[in-house]
Order: structure tokens, then sequence, then C-alpha cells
């Protein structure tokens, strides 16, 4: 049970400031007293919504002494032996799914894998595990797997069943999978005891494990913000990004900025919907063809998703803003360096850009690639332009430290300008805003159609 060394911890810290204060604007941990932390037997499984972004803020979130060892695709451990040091001393380890490496292969590899990590977690090491075995896009869960019980009970084997061996069900949420300065959520569930199943497990390994895997999978299922019609999932989330969703959190007396507060609201926005779609599935169909023609509109006006639903600003409003970006133009020019290269350079290395199980990964590659590569490089270059070259070594530093505040300023510059950008389109093309207003208000309508279809069945539901 030893500590980490100085030199992760060291990483630790600068992962950690680059995540919380760059990467994302702010984090909120739920159920941070149950975070296993350097001495406790658990195993962590989650659910998988942002690709290599999860396992790096569940092992961020550890107390500097405590490390986790996260499970990874099997993959990222076949493109070099140098870097397989690296993910090695990060406590990365292999997870081989049948349906990426093979049946022989992944059978014959996890063996040892499950075997390692039972040890570290009898050394008083913890595991993260994803059980869907891969991410994907939509808010819900694959069915899940039961290895993450299969090391757990491993190692109360590997210590005679004498310890308790937790499980620590917890959930991800994202304000957007895409972009930075958004926010993130961990909810930490309390654990789970496997000591009153060791009997039984003793008798019947498999069948224990089968009938625990529901009861932890839908302890995550509740802290999450879940949808089992996939069918209908895009509409859930467009409605819930809407107008409508904020107004239903302030209706609710919750604040629509604040995360878990949000998600509080949009769990039950959603269970409305659910049941509003069982009632009446013509209205969803209504929906889903207004939500189609809404998105096409504002594609063809360049505007953003739901750009064309925000207020209408006064002409002076939008002439002083105008006026306001011209005027920081130059700086918001010189922000960009070296901003703008670690936000588009990364995804350049993505396969199939426009596939949206690829490119969610848009987010991690340029994490990853910025901590690991990017960040280094740039900075040891600057120091040794400016340094060695001019002796410029103090100026130098102050330049790199300047680049994190003038990367945040770029990037809420240009969300301004974007802003401004959709009032002037709603000018220019005043017949396709008028239409887009109509198809909001047609929009508005069938929600609330649709809602209250939801809670009529709801009630009747509760009747019976």
């Amino acid at each position: 049970m030893a500590k980490k060394r100085i030199g992760f911890r060291i990483f630790k810290h600068y992962v950690r400031f680059l995540l919380d204060h760059i990467m994302f604007r702010k984090k909120y941990v739920i159920g941070e007293e149950n975070v296993p932390k350097l001495g406790d037997h658990c195993v962590i499984p989650a659910n998988h919504q942002n690709a290599a972004m999860d396992p790096i803020e569940m092992m961020i979130t550890m107390d500097n002494h405590t490390h986790a060892y996260a499970m990874a695709m099997g993959g990222v451990f076949t493109w070099s032996p140098i870097i397989n040091k690296f993910w090695d001393w990060l406590g990365m380890l292999p997870a081989f799914r049948m349906d990426f490496e093979g049946m022989d292969e992944a059978i014959a590899r996890t063996k040892y894998v499950v075997d390692f990590a039972a040890e570290k977690i009898t050394e008083g090491e913890s595991v993260i595990i994803f059980p869907e075995t891969n991410h994907h896009v939509e808010h819900w869960m694959r069915v899940w797997v039961v290895g993450y019980l299969e090391i757990a009970f491993r190692a109360a084997e590997k210590m005679n069943f004498e310890k308790d061996v937790k499980i620590v069900p917890m959930a991800h949420h994202y304000s957007s999978y895409y972009g930075v300065q958004g926010s993130y959520l961990l909810h930490y569930a309390e654990p789970v005891s496997l000591q009153p199943y060791y009997e039984r497990y003793k008798e019947k390994p498999r069948t224990t494990m089968r009938e625990l895997n529901p009861i932890i999978r839908e302890q995550v299922k509740k802290m999450m913000l879940y949808t089992d019609d996939l069918e209908h999932h895009d509409l859930y989330d467009f409605i819930r990004k809407s107008n409508v969703g904020e107004e239903h959190a302030k209706a609710m007396g919750k604040n629509p900025d604040e995360l878990p507060e949000r998600l509080e609201s949009d769990q039950k926005l959603w269970a409305e919907l659910e049941a509003g779609v069982a009632a009446n599935p013509k209205i969803a169909d209504e929906l889903t063809e207004t939500m189609k023609e809404i998105q096409t509109t504002e594609k063809k006006m360049l505007i953003h998703e739901h750009g064309g639903e925000k207020k209408r600003q006064s002409t002076i409003r939008l002439a002083l803003s105008a006026l306001a970006q011209l005027i920081l133009l130059p700086l918001w020019v010189f922000s960009l360096f070296p901003s703008a290269i670690m936000y588009f350079i990364p995804p350049m290395f993505m396969p199939g850009k426009e596939d949206p199980y690829y490119k969610v990964y848009t987010q991690s590659m340029q994490f990853i690639l910025t901590v690991v590569l990017l960040l280094p490089i740039l900075s040891i270059t600057t120091l040794l332009v400016l340094g060695l070259n001019w002796g410029w070594w103090w100026q130098a530093v102050l330049w790199i430290a300047l680049w994190f505040p003038l990367g945040i300023f770029a990037w809420h510059e240009g969300l301004w300008m974007r802003s401004t950008w959709e009032q002037i389109s709603m000018r220019i093309h005043r017949k396709k805003a008028k239409k887009l207003r109509t198809l909001y208000n047609h929009f508005y309508g069938m929600v609330k159609k649709l809602r209250q279809c939801g809670v009529a069945e709801s009630k009747n539901a509760m009747a019976v």
C-alpha cells in the first residue's frame, strides 16, 4: 500500500489545474465522502459518457496520495512499448473485449488483468471500470458485463474473505461533450459492501454476480440522465436544451446554470416526456418533424442550434456589441496563440470525425494531446527561443503564464461573436427568421401538450 511517487503527484496537480480551470469552468462532486481513499478496497463501476475524460476526472477527484487503476480499451496498449510504459505509470489497465479483440484473445488476456487488478485492491488501491465496455453519445447505458464484480470477489478471495471489498457506484454528467469551459458532475453513491454476499458467492459465484449486477447498475441509472427510449432520445435532448428546459428548472425553483440542479430538473422533465410519448406517440412524431425543420432552418441561416430562440436584441444594443467586439478584435486574434493550436490540431488526428461515436473523442483528444504533447513542446520552444536567443527568460515565463487567461478570453469572446452573428443573421434572413419563430412557437405548444399527456398518464398509473 505504497503512496505514489512525487513525480506522479506533481503530474496530477498539473492535470487537475488544466482540467478544472481551463478545460472545464466548474466541477461538482456529489457524495465526496464516498470517494475511496488509500487503504480502502474498492471497485468503482461507472457509466461511460465521454471517452477518456471519464477516467481522468475520476482519478483527479481522489486526493494526491490516492491512486486508482483505470481499465482502458486494450487497443491503446498495442501502439508502442514506450506509450505502454506511460500507461503503466498512469495506472491504466487493458480491458480486452470480445467485440473488438476477438473471443480467444480477450479470454486469454483478461484472466491476467483480472488477477492483477484484484491484487491491487488487496493492496488498498481502487480500480475504475466501465461495465458497458464502451462509451456512447446518448444518455443511457448498455447492458453491464460482470467483470467488475469478478475483480472485486477475486480480491476478496485473495484476502481469504476476511476483509470487506466494496463497490462504489458512480455516475458522470456533462453540460456538453464538446468545447471547453463547460461543467462536469461526478456523483458517488454510498459504497455497497460485498461481505453479505461472500457465502453465497462461494457456492454460486456466477449466480451471485448476475443477481448483484442489476442492483449496482440501477444505482448508477438513478444518478444520471437516462432513458431507454432511444427512438426519441434526440427529441428529449433537444427539448431539454431549449428554453423549455431552462423554464422547467426555474419553475422547480432550481438554478439552470448549476449542473446538479439542472440535472435534477432534466430528469423530471424527461420522465414527463417519456410518459407523454407513451400516452400519445403521434405528438412525438409531429414534434420530431418540427425539430428537424428547426435544425435545417438554423443550419441554412448559419446559426448554432437553438440560436433561433434567443431573445432579439435592440438595434442599439446589437450595434454596441458589434463595436465592442471590433475594438477587442486585435486582442482576440492575439489571444488565439497557442490556444487555437491546442483546440484545432488534435481533432485532425481522429478517424471518422463526423461519426457521433468518434466525434465524442474530440474533447479527450484535445485534452490529452495538450497535456502530454502540445503544451510542453510549445512551452519549451518559447523558453528556448526567447530565453536562449535574446535572454528574455522572465518575459518568456510571463508570456507562458498568460496563455491560460488569454485562452479563456479567446473562447468566451468567440461565443460572444457567435451570439452577435446570430442576431445579425436573424435580421438578414427576415423570412427565415419569421419562419423559425413560428416553428419554435408551434414546437413549444406541442411540448406543452405532450407534457400534459405525460402528467395525466403518470396520475392514472399512480391511481391504478
